[in-house]
């Protein structure tokens, strides 16, 4: 489901008081923070979360994140025990920004009260909730998590290009870059350059008068 540009899983349910996930898994389940806070906290840098066995409560500290934009707290969707830790997280925190709903996962849980995991929202129950929280904190996703940003106002877009060019050439296949003009001619000659040097245009968008477009390096 989309909502205001910004992607959540409809095979998870939501707690709306702290924005994270939940997944059900056997006896347990996982808990993975929503598009929002992902998006709220930048490039993941640093993961902490609380230790296999440790006993939380509902709306305590489960674990935290890092990133250049925000340092977020992580709390417990209902009261119960810490049963697993994803490891891969904490070695990669990237992957909470990549794959928030799947391998970004942060802990499973057991629930000692059923009653909580009642009370959690199905996504299109969330969806309201999610447009209110997104326009409270102007979050603004992209279809893919940007390496870097370039914000080129005020300048003809051969210039930017050029910027454009330069920037990719520092950076590996695979990385992904945020690009914001004003020029006018920047949707025709984005497309064109796309074409031209085999970069992947994943997302162009308009806002006022200000031109964003998100590019995949794939050569």
């Amino acid at each position: 489901m989309i909502v205001e540009n910004c992607a959540f899983s409809d095979d998870v349910l939501y707690d709306l008081e702290n924005f994270v996930w939940v997944k059900k898994s056997e006896d347990s389940f996982f808990v993975g923070v929503t598009s929002i806070t992902v998006w709220n906290t930048g490039i993941i840098k640093s993961v902490s979360l609380k230790p296999v066995g440790t006993s939380v409560d509902k709306g305590k500290l489960i674990g935290s994140l890092e990133g250049p934009k925000n340092f977020v707290v992580v709390k417990a969707p209902f009261s119960g025990s810490v049963k697993e830790v994803n490891s891969n997280v904490l070695q990669k925190p990237r992957m909470i920004n990549d794959d928030p709903y799947g391998a970004g996962w942060l802990v499973k849980m057991t629930p000692s009260d059923p009653n909580q995991v009642a009370l959690l929202k199905s996504a299109q129950e969330a969806k309201e909730a999610f447009s209110k929280k997104i326009k409270e904190l102007r979050i603004r996703c992209y279809a893919a998590f940007p390496d870097i940003e370039l914000y080129e106002i005020g300048i003809e877009c051969s210039a930017v290009l050029a910027k454009l060019n330069d920037a990719l050439s520092r950076l590996s296949v695979g990385s992904v870059v945020l690009l914001v003009t004003d020029d006018p001619t920047s949707e025709i000659e984005m497309v064109r350059w796309a074409k031209q040097t085999g970069q992947q245009l994943l997302e162009k968008r308009r806002n006022d008068n200000l031109y964003h477009f998100i590019v995949k390096k794939v050569v």
